[in-house]
């Protein structure tokens, strides 16, 4: 085992101490370590795990009016030196006007959680302007009931219209959610700005999520809250059911306020760096899905994937 691996793993022994003890101080809850249930750490071959990732793929703007074509290229997701790599490109054909090709990955069915610690180590490129990273899940009902009633926990999204107006837009982190209330669409968000840009550095991107709260950090600072429990969100059962996991680099799109490829002034080609992905138990932690371990408390996966 190299040093490098070696630092990195005595860095996953001690990171989730370090994390609970940002959440829960800020939560008022008990100081504990945390168990690694899931992790992938991206140490070992050329193309993410199967086992655990599949690709979206297209061009279809995904809901949002986003530019680029998500494809399975190496040109665009690879693992590479211990991390997963999101390369957003710009694409020259015969129009005058780029075209625009990123990645987009998810575990759907193949490693789906409920309640739990999720957290990963990224570094995110320069976003000015028109770039959009995000870590995020759905309801692992996806398929069958559609977006929002399956329900989407945004714990970190970047690029927003609203930061590049305000000059924040490699300093601002924002987390939501989204959900059905009575055949509408619902949503809760908030953001943090940073006291510096966070582009081209490591950070961490946390969310803590238990049946009363989910609750989002950067770096171990808290982004954004929301209550779930019974007596404050009677319509939140899509924050009760199994999520997986997605991250993916966009471009463009209706968070970025950006509809044009004239209007993509991000240097390009961009990549946006994952060290890991973990999901740690806090708890209240369920796994499900082809790719779920049995944790050592025998909570497993099938009993609780939907």
């Amino acid at each position: 085992m190299s040093n490098r691996a070696k630092n990195r793993r005595a860095g996953a022994r001690a990171a989730p101490a370090l994390l609970c003890l940002a959440v829960c101080a800020a939560t008022a809850g008990p100081v504990r370590a945390q168990e690694i249930l899931w992790s992938d750490e991206f140490d070992s071959g050329s193309v993410p795990d199967p086992v655990a990732w599949s690709f979206d793929l297209g061009d279809w703007g995904w809901g949002n009016r986003e530019l680029q074509d998500y494809t399975s290229s190496s040109d665009n997701v690879r693992v590479e030196d211990g991390n997963l790599v999101f390369t957003a490109r710009a694409v020259f054909d015969d129009e005058a006007a780029p075209r625009f090709t990123s990645g987009r990955l998810n575990t759907r069915d193949k490693l789906t959680f409920r309640y739990g610690t999720v957290e990963a180590r990224i570094r995110v490129p320069d976003l000015a302007d028109g770039l959009w990273p995000a870590f995020w899940t759905l309801g692992n009902n996806h398929a069958e009931v559609g977006w929002p009633r399956c329900g989407e926990l945004d714990i970190m999204e970047m690029g927003h219209s609203d930061a590049i107006a305000a000059g924040t837009v490699n300093r601002r982190v924002g987390s939501a959610a989204h959900w059905d209330n009575a055949g509408a669409r619902a949503t809760y968000g908030d953001h943090r700005d940073q006291p510096q840009d966070l582009d081209g550095e490591y950070h961490l991107f946390s969310m803590d999520w238990t049946p009363e709260r989910v609750t989002t950090y950067v770096d171990g600072k808290q982004v954004w809250s929301f209550s779930i429990g019974p007596d404050s969100c009677v319509d939140c059962t899509e924050f009760h059911q199994p999520h997986f996991l997605i991250l993916n680099l966009a471009v463009g799109g209706n968070y970025t306020g950006r509809f044009g490829p004239d209007e993509i002034t991000a240097p390009l080609p961009a990549e946006m760096h994952v060290d890991y992905v973990r999901i740690l138990d806090n708890g209240h932690t369920e796994l499900g899905g082809s790719a779920a371990p049995v944790s050592r408390a025998g909570r497993t996966s099938a009993a609780v994937d939907q």
